[in-house]
């Protein structure tokens, strides 16, 4: 009777810590894989602060020069002409499976 005890509770606190564990993992996982997307969102706003601050320093600009370096982010620009305004619709996405897009609108 007192070794299926021990067996027993053996076998309980090895399933506790294993849960305990794995809940740790599960963690750290998720924190790293946070610290991805924020380093990529971040990344991302300085690409089109750079090109916003591009399209207002610049007259008669072109947007087809307008490129990146970056190889992780793929660069929309669409360009629309009103009556006396130009509209820039500026997105960027990230190439991979990532969900990281950011839009802006430029009135100029």
């Amino acid at each position: 009777m007192k070794k299926s005890f021990v067996l027993i509770f053996t076998i309980f606190l090895s399933l506790l810590f294993s849960i305990y564990s794995l809940s740790i993992l599960e963690n750290n996982t998720i924190y790293s894989n946070l610290n991805k997307l924020k380093y990529l969102h971040l990344q991302a706003k300085i690409h089109i602060d750079y090109i916003i601050e591009q399209i207002k320093n610049t007259q008669d600009i072109d947007i087809n020069n307008l490129t990146m370096v970056d190889d992780r982010f793929d660069l929309d620009i669409i360009e629309k002409d009103d009556e006396n305004l130009t509209y820039y619709y500026i997105s960027i996405k990230t190439i991979d499976n990532t969900p990281v897009r950011l839009s802006e609108t430029i009135i100029k």
